[in-house]
């Protein structure tokens, strides 16, 4: 294994440290009209689990999506209005920077709200709240969590400081560190992220990966609160938010605009469009296991 301090290094010369490529190179710009999906021809590289995805919030976003499309293409308008980012049910909190090391460790991830954590190759999880002491660790799933064929949770997340943990939990926490560190070096770098900090654990849990699969194209990110993230390759971003009323579209620019989730939007916006025809071909991948 790499030494614990030579982990910043060797994430330097990643060429995933940041969110997604200063340009994307023009063979890799994404073809998202469906079918076919060139992604999809063969399996994506998905977080490692001996499980399969507890599907519950997925289906509903799925059905929602296909919902959507098949009332677009049916001609479907209406007036186009912004939501309040604010809204309640709008997602608040998502992946803003990550780092891939699963060829060692795992995936670093650094969250919208300052907080940060790793999903670790052996499917455990750690989130550090934003100011930097108190943390969670999510143990990996076993048969004994399991509910039912679509609903598994993961278990109940141990809160800790950097100061007081478990001997056994000395390696990841020091990971855990140098992921941050690295994380929130590199966000600075272009962004403050000072402004979006909270101190400490607000609620019982802070918000960590729970799941993530990486596409020829693009990124997706489940997170604890069933926020879907899809980073594409071009700069730009989809939220669906866990009720599926909302969709956040981040364009090329960085500008982020939240609407309500309908045909309206899918007819207004061709771009947001081919993205929610993308993201439902992954949903459908994550559920099912083969292209819809």
């Amino acid at each position: 294994d790499v030494p614990m301090d030579r982990l910043t290094h060797q994430t330097e010369a990643l060429s995933l440290a940041n969110r997604v490529p200063e340009q994307a190179p023009e063979d890799e710009t994404p073809d998202l009209n469906p079918p076919p999906l060139p992604l999809l021809s063969k399996s994506p590289k998905i977080s490692p689990t001996p499980e399969k995805y507890d599907g519950s919030t997925l289906e509903k976003m799925h059905s929602k999506l296909s919902d959507v499309l098949c009332k677009a293409s049916a001609g479907s308008s209406g007036s186009l209005t912004l939501v309040d980012p604010n809204a309640r049910g709008v997602p608040s909190i998502w992946v803003s920077r990550y780092v891939d090391y699963t060829s060692k460790y795992g995936l670093g991830f650094l969250l919208s709200d300052g907080s940060s954590g790793v999903y670790f190759n052996d499917s455990t999880k750690t989130v550090l709240s934003a100011e930097g002491e108190a943390f969670q660790y999510v143990e990996r799933r076993t048969s004994a969590d399991k509910t039912s064929v679509h609903v598994r949770q993961d278990p109940q997340p141990q809160t800790y400081s950097l100061s007081e943990y478990p001997e056994s939990l000395q390696k990841k926490v020091t990971l855990l560190n140098h992921f941050r560190n690295y994380l929130v070096e590199q966000h600075n770098k272009v962004e403050n992220l000072a402004s979006s900090r909270h101190s400490g654990i607000d609620g019982p849990n802070l918000p960590y990966l729970r799941k993530w699969v990486r596409t020829k194209h693009a990124i997706l990110f489940r997170l604890s609160n069933e926020t879907i993230q899809v980073v594409f390759y071009d700069h730009t971003e989809l939220l669906l938010s866990r009720s599926v009323e909302f969709v956040t579209y981040v364009d090329k620019g960085r500008k982020r605009c939240t609407y309500h989730l309908n045909a309206t939007v899918v007819n207004h916006s061709p771009e947001i469009a081919k993205r929610l025809k993308y993201a439902k071909e992954i949903l459908y991948q994550l559920l099912f296991g083969t292209k819809s």
